[in-house]
């Protein structure tokens, strides 16, 4: 991964090798189609790494490897699909991942917020229960800056991004 505002290209190498270790341990090879569903209907391929044994050792946190792996695989999905980069992290407790923005635009007028999760191998009942999660958590911090959320299932592999809308305003009758 090349580096980006906010991401240094030796995260982005953390990044890669975590999404390569969570590929390769659900058996596959090294070009691996990826299917994106949500507010994108697409399908990429996906270019792993070769796991050595030493990145193997590096990554046997399984629960960090994913989470790890799928913010690499949802922030190269960001670019490719909505042309938008990392310009920082978000700090811990504020609802999600990620500030994302076109790479003109250090000033976030057109930026969006993302929320990352990650699944090493689950059903679509397992993925649909994160998503509806993932919803509530960051609908919890309103703002106006639009919000991603995207969970990536490394069995499959499958990309689930979604447009967060804001909760809208209603009346009803008592």
């Amino acid at each position: 991964m090349d580096g980006m505002p906010g991401l240094t290209p030796a995260w982005g190498a953390v990044l890669a090798e975590a999404a390569s270790v969570c590929l390769e341990s659900q058996g596959h090879p090294v070009h691996v189609e990826l299917r994106v569903d949500g507010s994108f209907e697409e399908t990429f391929v996906l270019e792993r790494l070769s796991v050595s044994r030493q990145m193997a050792l590096s990554h046997q946190d399984e629960e960090e490897a994913t989470e790890l792996g799928a913010c690499g695989v949802a922030i190269l999905a960001a670019r490719s699909l909505m042309d938008l980069v990392v310009l920082h992290r978000s700090r811990r407790g504020t609802g999600f991942d990620y500030w994302l923005s076109p790479e003109w635009d250090s000033l976030l007028e057109h930026g969006a917020r993302l929320e990352v999760s990650g699944i090493r191998k689950g059903s679509e009942t397992a993925i649909k229960v994160r998503i509806a999660e993932k919803m509530r958590q960051i609908q919890r911090f309103r703002t106006s800056t639009p919000a991603w959320v995207s969970i990536v299932e490394f069995g499959r592999p499958l990309l689930h991004l979604t447009k967060v809308s804001r909760p809208s305003l209603r009346i009803m009758k008592p």
